[in-house]
């Protein structure tokens, strides 16, 4: 014990700076080593999830709708409101699908519809056989109407009912009072009441105005991609600039 005692005495520099680096050695591993290192997985997860905080929603596009009235041999006649773009048997199912006495063969169920556009269904028994011969009669299956009343387009038997000329938004014109349609502030919808003139053609025709500025004259129009002779000759009573 004295050994010791006096071994102590001689060493005690030694001793204490042996347990000062002990104690430096256990701090650095406490510091360092012990804590358990965050996975490179890991680390991908907590990036993506931060971003996709960070990211806002997206903003969703308003798609237009149209309205379409449904008449007839359906089982829920009424208006019903879709997106553009759709078509008749999208609005025939809509309107619950046909009854049992329904006469289909007039309709083409793949046809784009049109706002304000009248889908008349009729029975069977409506459409009778010609007097002069035995077979069916041969239905007008489209029909364009210069005002709206229909009863013309539906005593002829037609079960495509569109707007024509005279149905055009009065906004749309540059003479709220007139009904010909003005090229160089129609929508694409007011536009497409044209006959001949169907969505493309109208996009076409807004295009260009943004391109080349308004319309000088309506004969300016043959410029327009798409738009004929034959397309100008239906439409340019019913047009103005």
């Amino acid at each position: 014990m004295q050994n010791m005692l006096f071994w102590l005495r001689n060493h005690y520099k030694d001793v204490l700076i042996a347990f000062l680096l002990l104690v430096l050695a256990f701090i650095i591993y406490i510091k360092y080593i012990a804590r358990e290192p965050v996975s490179s997985n890991e680390n991908e997860i907590m990036a993506v999830e931060t971003k996709k905080e960070e990211e806002t929603e997206p903003e969703t596009l308003d798609v237009p709708t149209i309205k379409v009235d449904v008449k007839g041999a359906v089982k829920k006649p009424g208006v019903y409101e879709v997106k553009t773009g759709a078509i008749i048997n999208d609005i025939i199912t809509l309107a619950g699908g046909f009854n049992s006495n329904a006469y289909k063969n007039g309709i083409n169920l793949s046809k784009k519809v049109s706002d304000e556009m009248v889908i008349y269904v009729y029975t069977k028994s409506e459409i009778k056989p010609n007097s002069s011969s035995e077979t069916t009669k041969e239905v007008i299956t489209s029909c364009e109407v210069p005002t709206y009343n229909i009863c013309e387009c539906v005593n002829n038997q037609s079960s495509i009912i569109e707007n024509g000329p005279g149905n055009s938004n009065p906004g749309s014109s540059s003479n709220p009072g007139s009904s010909l349609v003005n090229i160089n502030t129609a929508s694409i919808e007011a536009l497409t009441s044209l006959s001949g003139i169907g969505e493309s053609k109208a996009q076409a025709i807004v295009q260009y105005r943004q391109e080349h500025g308004n319309f000088k004259s309506i004969e300016e129009l043959l410029n327009v991609s798409g738009i004929g002779d034959s397309v100008f000759a239906k439409i340019k009573d019913y047009i103005t600039v």
